[in-house]
């Protein structure tokens, strides 16, 4: 009786861990991973492609969520540092944005996955003594920079292979933030 008991037992705290959270963010996108979404950002040639292009390998500001549209003067505050460069150095396509004032507009994107999965101890993680979470994905950023729905500009960023643990430890458990509570009473 005492191994069943211990079998049980033992049963019960390893599948434990299968209840943790987990959690995904996935910014809306076609692609699956960083390289994939490189590739078709490296499809965009200023002045050459156009906006229709551009939706169509997958960085359509209309249906991208989270999608910034920049003005002329949030574009030239993004690319170039302060103070202002030498002319002959500011590349042709902001020098175009800056020409065209109104007609020039930015669209920053960052498509992304990231998923976050807590492992470790279930009833220490539960109760708030030690959660452990690994973070995997990966962030592509784009700014494309556009004159009259022609590509003038375009610049990329972003974490190919984000790999990260987060420990948080609280010695006193569920008692850990009782004190902020009680002093944000009404």
């Amino acid at each position: 009786m005492k191994v069943f008991s211990l079998l049980f037992v033992a049963g019960l705290l390893a599948g434990c861990a299968s209840l943790l959270p987990t959690a995904k963010q996935d910014v809306s996108n076609k692609w699956h991973d960083f390289e994939d979404a490189k590739k078709s950002f490296d499809l965009i040639v200023p002045y050459r492609t156009n906006m229709d292009t551009v939706r169509e390998l997958g960085f359509d500001p209309n249906m991208t969520p989270n999608v910034q549209i920049l003005n002329h003067s949030q574009v030239v505050r993004a690319v170039l540092p302060s103070p202002l460069q030498e002319l002959a150095s500011i590349p042709k396509g902001i020098l175009a944005c800056m020409r065209a004032q109104e007609a020039c507009t930015g669209y920053l994107m960052e498509p992304s996955r990231i998923d976050r999965k807590r492992d470790g101890n279930f009833f220490l993680d539960f109760l708030n003594f030690k959660r452990n979470t690994q973070v995997t994905g990966w962030k592509f950023g784009a700014l494309i920079v556009v004159i009259d729905n022609m590509v003038v500009y375009k610049q990329w960023s972003g974490r190919p292979r984000i790999e990260e643990t987060e420990l948080r430890r609280n010695p006193l458990g569920p008692l850990q933030g009782a004190g902020e509570s009680v002093i944000n009473l009404p």
